[in-house]
């Protein structure tokens, strides 16, 4: 049930899925012909307030401008845009940059004096505390976001989870993707392999067991071209119980080298595809879609890819969270999630709306258009606990909502972009399974990062 009374009933969100990239594709006209708007208009006479008021439009009645930047479409579900105009007189300009690279992107614009956005929408958190070393969003700005939003709508306030305030201090850390293991349902009942899996080391069992009935094809797909991110073994090196310092793991550590080992095995039989390192995004999750491989260890957002190529659920795949040990027994390691994070941008002339913004964005009818449109799991228990969302997602199951739930934060430091690159070069060294020797392999590479 919606909580609260001026919230607008929410149509059938099956039918927002069915639709999205249609509806998508007009909103992009429609921000489109919103920036001509703002190239055109004169906003030298609009006034603001202190962030997180209620009001929008400047003095004269004319609308605000907010220029919003943000990595993927659907953080913006469809119709946000204009119920912003209609009902605060926000005219909502959406940039979306699909390279990853926003960070540099506003730098760059930074260092050359040009004006930078109003807004940083749902950016990956781990990199909060560079745009923070940066000058880009201050601790301040957000301390005093999240006091007048608390002020403001304590009701909506307290539907999202303290660890959106707490994670990174700067923003506001609304939604998280995480990974989990999605599995094809008839290869897994012919080799009789069973989930959730209590162990890393049931996973590679699992994995001979696949091999074993369908020699000619590969237990687990992967991805390890350079530039593609490791959010793989991030997400293993974190279930395995490897430290972290800031961004940097311990990979002599024993999470580390298990870690470091697991994928050489799975390499060296044949677990893993054998040219990984030249595979991104579109090879292993094609090779998962067709049929040529049994598990993708893969981010929550790609069950819509899958729903869209025709790949359904629960027919043709399952899904089952990433085990937190090495073996049988207690836990080693830890669930991560993976946090998209707002904030306000230092330097806006409009910060009451840009405030305004995330205020609405956090309200559960758009995060379930968001989960509509192909986004991820929000820190709002009324999103997270509603059959809305059910419809959506069935395959969102207890286990899985058991496992976001518990997830701690990713780690995170001003140096996660060179830890990055680093530990790109170290997995693609362990899935090629080039050499075995973990011992050596992982005092090179920790040397690496702990230089980064």
């Amino acid at each position: 049930m919606i909580s609260r009374a001026k919230r607008r009933a929410i149509s059938d969100p099956r039918k927002r899925a069915s639709h999205s990239r249609g509806a998508l594709k007009g909103l992009a006209l429609l921000l489109v012909m919103g920036l001509v708007i703002a190239a055109c208009s004169d906003s030298s006479d609009t006034t603001t307030t202190a962030a997180g008021g209620d009001d929008g439009g400047d003095a004269s009645g004319d609308p605000v401008t907010i220029e919003l930047i943000l990595t993927r479409p659907y953080y913006v579900p469809t119709g946000f845009v204009e119920a912003m105009l209609e009902e605060h007189n926000i005219e909502l300009i959406v940039d979306v940059q699909t390279n990853d690279d926003i960070l540099q992107q506003l730098q760059t614009r930074q260092d050359a004096g040009q004006p930078l956005p109003d807004l940083l929408g749902a950016e990956d958190s781990f990199l909060m505390p560079a745009f923070e070393e940066a000058g880009l969003l201050t601790l301040s700005t957000a301390e005093t976001f999240r006091s007048e939003f608390e002020a403001a709508d304590p009701d909506l306030y307290n539907l999202l989870w303290d660890v959106v305030w707490t994670e990174q201090p700067v923003g506001a850390s609304i939604t998280a993707n995480f990974d989990a293991f999605y599995y094809s349902v008839e290869w897994f009942e012919e080799a009789g392999v069973t989930v959730p899996f209590e162990s890393f080391d049931d996973v590679l069992d699992g994995m001979r067991a696949l091999k074993a009935t369908r020699p000619d094809s590969i237990p687990l797909t992967v991805q390890a071209k350079a530039g593609d991110g490791v959010t793989t073994l991030k997400t293993m090196l974190a279930g395995t119980g490897a430290p972290f310092d800031g961004a940097v793991p311990d990979l002599t550590s024993d999470g580390g080298m298990y870690t470091c080992q697991w994928w050489v095995d799975a390499a060296t039989e044949g677990l893993t595809p054998p040219d990984a390192v030249a595979w991104g995004e579109d090879e292993s999750r094609g090779a998962f879609t067709s049929g040529d491989a049994a598990m993708i260890l893969d981010g929550f957002t790609t069950a819509g890819d899958f729903a869209e190529v025709g790949y359904n659920y629960p027919d043709q795949w399952g899904i089952t969270p990433a085990p937190i040990s090495r073996s049988s027994g207690d836990p080693d390691g830890t669930a991560w999630a993976a946090a998209r994070t707002w904030g306000i941008l230092e330097g806006t002339e409009h910060p009451v709306e840009a405030a305004l913004i995330i205020r609405e964005i956090a309200e559960t009818e758009w995060l379930l258009g968001q989960a509509a449109e192909g986004g991820v799991p929000a820190r709002n228990q009324e999103m997270i606990d509603s059959q809305e969302l059910l419809d959506l997602w069935p395959f969102f199951n207890e286990d899985l909502k058991a496992a976001y739930t518990a997830a701690s934060p990713q780690a995170a430091g001003d140096n996660a972009g060179e830890v990055e690159a680093i530990l790109e070069q170290f997995f693609g060294e362990i899935v090629s399974g080039v050499s075995d020797d973990c011992a050596e392999l992982t005092t090179r590479y920790q040397a690496e990062l702990d230089e980064a």
